[in-house]
């Protein structure tokens, strides 16, 4: 059985996450101790329980310690078989980081899997739930992976409400993917939203991120706007390159103007593309366990290696020993998986 430590690094959520996941698809036992043993309210928080209860029915895992407030959690996993799955984290706890921890073991199980999950899509510490459907999952298919998204409803903070259906078709395994240059921008997409919100803070975030993004061709901005039982706003852009998809968020705060919000996530952008790097900074934690786990190597440019991607790389180190070489390419770092 592995043995993790879950204070270790950035010593967050993304441990256990990480654990979970490559634990089910690898069929190799863990147990996490010192889980956030660093954090104000150390132990598992409530947030973390449905990613773990997920992943253990998607793989019928036994486990034990799995509690508010426990340090401990012991994960004995079994087969990933598919089928339909419904979940329900709770007034506005992630649904994005329900199905970051639940993707790659559907990716690899024997059948074709459905996630309903309810819960928060638009909320602080997570990528929303367009990020997912818009670069998450695109550069998903670029490993020979078939999923898509359905989002029924948006849930914000505190109240919740959102509700996902994601529909995830077997893999039979993953290819390895070289994303080694961005290649030409050809167009940007994005999604302005509000819910319960006047009509004119979507159309005020859409125009300030394409008057920002004025330099570049084909740029489609999205309006959302919508009625449900929480209140917010937010943007998210991808940009279509080449060789990759890049994106970036920004999400509605009481006293951020709408104008803000759109031309701060087009300057976000804006500065990674400049940089030359093939994934964001969100896509970084995201994309590796895909790495880890696909077939002839893959290799990434990143213009921040952050102690999330740190922590992230050494916990699936734990299940591969050795897999990545991280090198300097000029002012990019390149991580490549052997």
């Amino acid at each position: 059985m592995l043995e993790i430590d879950g204070s270790f690094g950035e010593g967050g959520g993304q441990i256990l996450r990480t654990s979970v996941s490559l634990s089910a698809v690898t069929g190799e036992p863990v147990r996490i101790t010192n889980i956030r043993a660093r954090r104000p309210n150390p132990g598992l928080a409530p947030s973390h329980l449905t990613s773990i209860e997920a992943v253990a029915e998607l793989c019928d895992a036994e486990v034990d310690g799995l509690y508010p407030g426990s340090k401990e959690l012991t994960f004995k996993p079994r087969q990933l078989t598919g089928g339909d799955f419904e979940f329900d984290v709770g007034t506005a706890g992630s649904v994005s980081l329900v199905l970051t921890s639940c993707i790659l073991p559907a990716v690899l199980s024997k059948a074709r899997v459905t996630l309903n999950v309810k819960g928060g899509t638009d909320v602080r510490w997570s990528p929303p739930i367009d990020f997912l459907s818009s670069v998450h999952i695109p550069l998903l298919g670029r490993f020979g992976a078939s999923c898509s998204i359905e989002t029924q409803s948006r849930g914000f903070y505190p109240e919740g409400g959102g509700e996902v259906t994601v529909d995830i078709a077997p893999s039979g395994g993953l290819t390895g993917l070289r994303l080694v240059e961005q290649g030409r921008v050809l167009g940007i997409n994005g999604i302005a939203y509000a819910q319960n919100l006047p009509e004119h803070i979507v159309s005020r975030m859409k125009h300030s991120a394409i008057k920002k993004l004025i330099d570049i061709e084909n740029v489609k901005i999205e309006g959302d706007l919508r009625k449900g039982p929480s209140t917010g706003a937010g943007i998210v852009l991808a940009a279509q390159c080449e060789h990759t998809v890049i994106g970036a968020t920004r999400l509605g705060a009481k006293g951020v103007r709408a104008e803000e919000l759109g031309e701060n996530a087009a300057s976000d952008l804006i500065e990674t593309i400049g940089s030359g790097a093939t994934v964001d900074e969100h896509m970084l934690d995201q994309i590796l366990p895909y790495m880890a786990v696909a077939h002839g190597g893959s290799s990434i440019l990143t213009d921040d290696l952050t102690e999330h991607a740190k922590t992230n790389m050494w916990v699936i180190e734990k299940y591969f020993p050795g897999k990545f070489n991280v090198s300097k390419r000029g002012e990019l770092a390149e991580i490549i998986a052997i």
